[in-house]
């Protein structure tokens, strides 16, 4: 055992010492994604792209709560539970859901390594919580002192004990007994980890109750997580649902697919397709053509060049698109049916990836107004003459739609940035607007090739 413990520890040593030299020669270096574990600004600071990806922004309360359902509740208490016991599965259980928790706050995709901690901990929590109120409402005051058993195995009180005896232990401070009326010094007595003690028959019904209200919170955690594992994980995110006002049922849009499908069936095979990073895969397994960048973000200066074209005016981004061959640019708009997430909410991370490769270019004060970006007719110019601006808005103010429900209806209202663009007409130059799917998801512009 004792040659054991000598193998392992000069085996840690010699790991730790090579890559230790590896750090220090430079071999080894830390990703962006580590860094921005041990320090939550790093990657907005340094690398704006990985900052830009939906799975590693902060994690909002309700994201706890959507994940891990309401028997979320029970943690704290299993922590303290396992502070209780303190042996070697609980002391890891408490490093690992310490981690857990404060890497899954930094990064929501993380939520994944604390789902094991919290369900361990809700389950302690709820299980011994439960049992130590049991105990309470099964036992029957009157045989309390006639069951106590010391930790030796002799009972503490036998029937031909002296009478006095007996009655200096039933004097002796009791902490239910004090308080038998108060259902939480009750409680607070059966959570420590102690021999059992009296309770006056006043205090059961009220753990009964407890107890009711712990199996009620269960049976909504188990509805909450079938909804979610139904409606939420087992849903494809090609297809887009919202809940219709009106008919208090879903609407269900289809654009995806029925973009994919027009530039398989509707551009040549060689076509090269010019989007945000994001429908990478997409376009290239369902449509069949040729990006210039996908959700493999390892060159920073590929997607730095798309943004740079979307950025521009539309004689800056000419040579660009021609250089790279481009022959249809395909980009996401949710301004008729309130999608969130399209290319323009992107936009504040396109401009600073952007600005990172080609600072004197792009500058990102040049798209905002105060600091903010504004799309409405107090928007710099820098944005209403941006190609990703005129495209995503061609022609949409002549789209009628209701602003809230059961109002008038009006030209060109943005349901996502909830505005109305400017009455003005766009003009495109050296684009040719050639596909925009039903519910205005998707639009497809074919580049006017320089002769």
């Amino acid at each position: 055992m004792r040659l054991l413990r000598t193998c392992l520890s000069a085996g840690l040593a010699i790991v730790g010492s090579t890559l230790l030299l590896a750090f220090l020669l430079g071999k080894l270096q830390w990703s962006g994604r580590s860094l921005t574990l041990l320090d939550p600004t790093y990657a907005s600071k340094y690398i704006p792209i990985i900052a830009s990806v939906g799975e590693h922004q902060p994690t909002v309360w309700a994201a706890f709560y959507f994940s891990l359902g309401p028997a979320m509740l029970f943690i704290p208490l299993g922590v303290y539970y396992s502070f209780q016991k303190l042996d070697a599965a609980f002391l890891f259980m408490i490093v690992y859901s310490t981690f857990a928790f404060y890497f899954s706050g930094i990064m929501v995709r993380l939520l994944l390594t604390l789902a094991p901690a919290a369900c361990y901990l809700s389950a302690v929590g709820a299980s011994v919580f439960m049992h130590k109120i049991m105990v309470v409402t099964r036992r029957d005051p009157a045989d309390v002192k006639k069951s106590q058993v010391s930790e030796d195995g002799e009972p503490t009180t036998t029937d031909n004990a002296p009478k006095s005896a007996v009655a200096d232990d039933e004097e002796e401070e009791d902490p239910t007994k004090s308080h038998s009326g108060d259902i939480f010094s009750v409680l607070g007595a059966k959570l420590r980890f102690q021999p059992d003690t009296t309770v006056k028959p006043s205090a059961p019904w009220g753990l009964r109750l407890l107890i009711f209200a712990c199996g009620f919170l269960l049976v909504i955690h188990a509805r909450h997580s079938s909804n979610i594992a139904q409606k939420v994980y087992s849903s494809t995110s090609l297809v887009f649902e919202k809940m219709n006002t009106s008919t208090k049922e879903k609407d269900l849009h289809d654009d995806y697919r029925e973009a994919f499908a027009w530039l398989r069936q509707n551009t040549p095979e060689d076509a090269k397709i010019l989007s945000w990073w994001d429908y990478g895969y997409q376009i290239t397994t369902l449509a069949n053509r040729t990006v210039l960048v996908d959700n493999n973000t390892w060159n920073n200066t590929h997607i730095a060049t798309v943004g740079r074209v979307l950025t521009s005016r539309e004689d800056d981004a000419m040579p660009i698109l021609n250089s790279l061959d481009v022959d249809y640019v395909f980009l996401l708009f949710g301004g008729k049916v309130g999608m969130p997430g399209d290319d323009l909410d992107k936009l504040p991370w396109v401009v600073k990836i952007s600005q990172g490769v080609f600072p004197d270019d792009v500058i990102e004060s040049e798209f905002q107004v105060n600091g903010r970006y504004i799309f409405h007719e107090n928007a710099t110019l820098a944005m209403t003459e941006s190609v990703l601006y005129k495209l995503s808005y061609f022609e949409f103010n002549q789209v009628e739609s209701a602003a809230q429900e059961g109002d008038d209806p009006v030209f060109g209202w943005d349901m996502s940035r909830r505005f109305r663009i400017p009455e003005r007409d766009i003009c495109l130059h050296h684009f040719e607007h050639v596909f925009t799917s039903e519910a205005w998801m998707v639009r497809i512009y074919r580049v006017k090739k320089l002769r």
